[in-house]
């Protein structure tokens, strides 16, 4: 199953609430949309960057899915603006992630990988999936997945009107992303103060890059 994670922003006036976008969503839908979650990015005082009323879509796709009269249609009402990330998880996979979606605050957490960082490195990537199950630990922390982003190494995305539908290889990926689930944006801030938070994140720093960071949204399920 893919996951498509988009971020844009709508003309003044329009909100998620609009026609327009309730349109859209039935599009995906008709698409083979399998699950849909949108909603706006949240302030916070993470260090990557938010545009002000922004707003996540993300659509669960069949591998086989035609996403690009859902992407025409997007191009359309929004500002120009959106951008994509790619993502694969299996169905067990899901289930965990669907416990982030579902939460009060959903952190989408970036890990890109140095450039010069050796992707073969087992130790490297034990440490990434690590991260991730050490979560559990954490107070606050409702549940995710994690996955290298397929079609960029990019944190900003790829912009979906220049999207060419190629992926990166997948010895070549660098972009980890996690998304996590947590009751509150407080509860994630006290909890990256704790031992448990910082032991792996102090094995992996030396190889973070541009574009570490995170965001956070508050989604809602298209039903």
């Amino acid at each position: 199953m893919l996951s498509q994670v988009l971020r844009f922003t709508l003309p003044p006036l329009t909100t998620v609430s609009s026609s327009a976008f309730l349109t859209l969503l039935r599009v995906a839908a008709a698409a083979g949309a399998s699950k849909q979650y949108y909603g706006y990015t949240t302030v916070s005082k993470s260090p990557l960057p938010r545009k002000r009323h922004e707003v996540c879509w993300v659509i669960h796709w069949a591998d086989n899915a035609d996403r690009n009269n859902v992407i025409a249609e997007l191009n359309k009402i929004s500002t120009q603006d959106a951008t994509s990330l790619l993502f694969r998880f299996t169905d067990a996979q899901l289930v965990d992630l669907e416990n982030a979606l579902q939460a009060p605050v959903c952190e989408f957490a970036h890990v890109r990988l140095s450039d010069g960082t050796t992707l073969s490195d087992p130790a490297l990537q034990t440490s990434m999936h690590k991260t991730y199950a050490d979560t559990f630990k954490l107070v606050g922390f409702t549940g995710g997945y994690w996955a290298y982003a397929l079609n960029t190494n990019e944190t900003s995305g790829v912009p979906t009107a220049a999207e060419s539908g190629e992926w990166v290889p997948e010895g070549e990926r660098r972009l980890g992303v996690y998304v996590l689930g947590w009751e509150s944006i407080e509860l994630h801030e006290d909890a990256a103060k704790t031992p448990e938070f910082a032991e792996e994140i102090i094995k992996l720093g030396p190889h973070f890059g541009p574009g570490t960071g995170a965001w956070y949204a508050k989604l809602r399920q298209y039903e």
